[in-house]
């Protein structure tokens, strides 16, 4: 089985990697990057017709170099995968779905934390598709760390990281709040700075990734 990775920043990158080591032997791994769909989404919100044309190009070139199943990476662009998938002879997951669908289906109380705002549409959308399937409403809160995010727009991932970790840190994490889930990759980076009990209340997509790339769907 051959796995085609679509990314839009080579941050994401060593993170996939780490993920896919356990699957090595059974699967495959192609990447393809384009990080103007970045400079796409600074320019506009949501899936522009740009980004759409890009992610499909990106999705067959991987079909030609024999992927058998995609999974697109980038959480702000999620959205194409519910406009493209129907065109494509081979499943195309979003990368989130197995993460929210496991915090909807809990049935606890969950906070997705963000550092990017162009997230927030596209987890809603998640949310909601899964509390659907589900029969259920999630009771659930989506946190934007404005700070955070201002940060890695100046290039300072140091305070990134440290307004990250401070917040969940700080985070309710009683009733009100079952457990964090991180909206994107990128954020992994800080686990190894969260103590243990803080840290086994985070759920991460890549906590999920062997789940998705063996997904029969």
């Amino acid at each position: 089985m051959t796995i085609g990775l679509i990314h839009s920043t080579r941050l994401a990158i060593p993170w996939v990697e780490q993920a896919s080591t356990p699957l090595h032997g059974r699967m495959g791994f192609l990447h393809a990057l384009d990080e103007s769909l970045i400079v796409e989404l600074k320019k506009n919100r949501g899936v522009t017709e740009g980004a759409r044309r890009r992610i499909d190009c990106m999705a067959r070139s991987l079909l030609d170099a024999g992927a058998e199943r995609l999974v697109l990476t980038c959480s702000s662009l999620s959205p194409a995968v519910d406009i493209l998938a129907p065109d494509l002879p081979v499943p195309f997951f979003k990368i989130d779905e197995p993460m929210i669908r496991a915090a909807v289906r809990s049935d606890l109380p969950f906070v997705i934390l963000a550092t990017n705002p162009s997230t927030a549409e596209p987890m809603r959308i998640i949310v909601e598709a899964e509390g659907k399937k589900a029969g259920v409403i999630a009771q659930w809160r989506y946190v934007l760390l404005d700070r955070a995010f201002e940060a890695l727009n100046r290039g300072n991932a140091a305070a990134h990281d440290k307004e990250l970790v401070a917040a969940c840190l700080g985070m309710d994490l009683s009733s009100q709040c079952g457990h964090i889930l991180f909206a994107q990759i990128s954020m992994s980076r800080v686990l190894p700075q969260i103590p243990e009990p803080v840290r086994n209340r985070i759920a991460t997509c890549l906590d999920y990734f062997p789940e998705i790339v063996q997904s029969q769907r």
